[in-house]
């Protein structure tokens, strides 16, 4: 064997002992030298690596996005804000002989929605907006019955996102779709109702903070509400 043989088979077995050995200890530079010369070797061991969210950007598209927040003002089928005493304008009742408590509003909505691109996103929404009136005996003050009212609103929505810098994002949405009134009043000839119409919502401005969780409020007008406000969770499937 000839000493260039020799030289070359040394090189390649020094390579395959570098490899061989990186998990324990990573060998990023070796010289040594032989009769025929001196040899400098870098070596860098790969790494897997995944996407990161930049830090100019709140998000990275193929997001996909989960929101649970609190609303007021939403929009009934007859246009009038759900929570705004319209247990009064349904009922329509004057009766001496009960004794009625004060309106209970709750008032959710579950949203889910997937960034195609950093500045538009395709998802949907589901509002429920419940109240519930108790009324009372005028002469003995006991429960006598209560009044309920549920608005259930199912809708599609798009978000575009004009504004996204550091973990803040600022974006207009709007929605289209239907609902459904279910009503149940002791004292109305028609005692339990179930009522189907047509549901829209305007975002003109919303923002929200924060990358993997994050916070968010809405202004706008529509069955999700006047002011909408929650926290959500991000999801990203896309790695390298």
């Amino acid at each position: 064997m000839t000493k260039l043989n020799k030289g070359l088979l040394r090189l390649l077995l020094l390579l395959a002992m570098m490899v061989a050995t990186n998990g324990a200890m990573a060998q990023y530079s070796y010289r040594f030298s032989d009769e025929l010369g001196t040899y400098h070797v870098k070596f860098t061991p790969h790494k897997e690596t995944k996407f990161k969210a930049p830090t100019t950007k709140p998000l990275l598209p193929a997001t996909h996005e989960l929101r649970i927040g609190i609303l007021w003002g939403g929009l009934d089928c007859h246009g009038n804000i759900a929570n705004d005493n319209s247990l009064y304008y349904y009922s329509d009742r004057v009766e001496v002989s009960k004794l009625s408590g004060p309106d209970h509003w709750y008032a959710f909505t579950l949203d889910y929605g997937y960034w195609a691109r950093e500045w538009v996103s395709i998802g949907g929404s589901i509002s429920w907006i419940a109240g519930l009136r108790n009324y009372y005996n005028e002469y003995d003050h006991k429960h006598a019955f209560t009044d309920h009212s549920n608005h259930i609103s199912i809708m599609p929505i798009a978000r575009f996102a004009w504004l996204r810098k550091g973990r803040v994002q600022l974006y207009s949405s709007i929605g289209f779709g239907f609902g459904i009134l279910q009503q149940r009043h002791h004292s109305n000839p028609r005692t339990n109702s179930i009522e189907a119409y047509f549901t829209y919502d305007l975002k003109p401005f919303g923002i929200a903070v924060g990358r993997k969780w994050f916070g968010y409020m809405e202004l706008g007008y529509g069955s999700r509400g006047v002011i909408n406000v929650g926290f959500g969770y991000r999801i990203n499937t896309k790695t390298k």
